[in-house]
């Protein structure tokens, strides 16, 4: 019998959910179909694959993260590559193993700052060995009714309209936490919009950690939050059925919500904006940035350098970019009129993610079959 091994990081001890979703789907189909399918974490840190059964033969390895040891002989030769997020550390994996199961396009390319071109990059890999699948992460959205998510997540919406703040983890210099969460806090007591607030990575180690655990809020402001370094083990997915817009920074949950079609609000006051949000999407400083000699502009942490003063700017991505100080109006801009940059973010979406349908951890299973011969 065929043996699959998933593997997802180990960081300080603990199992996270969110390197798991990408990849849990796709368990669970190959469970039900009969394959010998184990858990197995490492450690980003150098730590050598840890699970239970040491003298179990691995046929082939599933990840989602940047991380099967050896070189090219070894496992990574015998591995498939999902996803699990929007860093370049997820791009830089692609290559070397069986099969990369990419998201959309956008994966393997390279683009234009506006998404008007694509071209392959030959060392991603083949063609073949990179099928476009979509996140299979994003099947929960089928599973559960928005009715029935309110329900088990408990939360209390009684306004119309309801937005998602989903800041990027304390990991990396991309989340606006610390320097956001008191005036979202603030802004939305006053405005008539339920808000879910949904904490990413690490979120134990923020500065205002923990004042916003203690803070008192009014009703309609929902904070999702698990133990101290558990905060990501709650799956936000699903809760992208119930938002009507997203608030977030440079996590790549952005380009997650996109697909649904709905609108996405980028703070860019995070520690490093720079690397975080100007790059634009295709990992690199766009031609509009370094004419605006924005490349290596002054930065203070706290302070925005937002370029929404410059038009094809304004939705780079398919995401509104903002300022605490502009974020009122670009809320209601969000919800109100959700539509005025619903081209922009569907190209994008499309590029980022081609399918939100509810069948690409179907696609994942059929290519690790077709690629593996199993």
């Amino acid at each position: 019998m065929t043996t699959i091994m998933f593997i997802t990081a180990d960081i300080e001890g603990t199992h996270q959910l969110s390197h798991k979703l990408p990849i849990l789907p796709i368990y669970e189909i190959m469970k039900e179909q009969g394959y010998d399918v184990i858990w197995g974490s490492w450690n980003p840190w150098g730590r050598t694959i840890k699970h239970e059964d040491k003298d179990k033969i691995i046929d082939y390895y599933v990840t989602g993260d940047k991380g099967i040891p050896g070189d090219h002989t070894g496992p990574i030769s015998k591995s498939f590559i999902h996803p699990h997020g929007l860093h370049k550390m997820e791009y830089g994996m692609l290559g070397g193993c069986m099969g990369s199961l990419v998201p959309g396009e956008l994966w393997y390319s390279t683009c234009d700052e506006k998404g008007l071109r694509l071209e392959y990059r030959a060392k991603m890999g083949h063609l073949s060995k990179l099928p476009v699948t979509g996140w299979a992460k994003l099947d929960a959205l089928f599973k559960n009714t928005k009715e029935e998510t309110i329900a088990e997540y408990e939360l209390n919406l009684p306004y119309d309209k309801t937005v998602i703040y989903a800041p990027a983890g304390h990991f990396d210099y991309a989340s606006s936490f610390d320097k956001s969460i008191k005036h979202i806090i603030e802004l939305f007591s006053r405005l008539p919009y339920n808000l879910i607030i949904k904490n990413g990575l690490y979120s134990h180690h923020f500065e205002e950690w923990n004042w916003f655990k203690g803070v008192t809020v009014p009703p309609h402001i929902n904070k999702i939050q698990g133990a101290p370094l558990h905060s990501a083990n709650i799956d936000i997915t699903p809760l992208y059925n119930v938002a009507d817009a997203m608030i977030t920074d440079g996590s790549s949950v952005a380009w997650e919500f996109i697909g649904t079609d709905k609108p996405v609000v980028q703070l860019n006051n995070m520690p490093d904006p720079a690397t975080s949000l100007m790059t634009g999407p295709c990992g690199s400083y766009c031609s509009v940035e370094i004419e605006k000699g924005l490349r290596y502009a002054p930065h203070v942490y706290g302070e925005s350098i937002v370029v929404t003063k410059h038009d094809e700017c304004r939705a780079c991505g398919g995401c509104v970019k903002s300022n605490l100080k502009d974020l009122e109006a670009e809320i209601e801009g969000a919800i109100e009129a959700p539509s005025i940059h619903r081209d922009e973010r569907r190209k994008w979406a499309k590029l980022y993610n081609k399918y939100v349908d509810g069948k690409c951890a179907q696609r994942c299973v059929d290519a690790i079959k077709r690629l593996g011969e199993i």
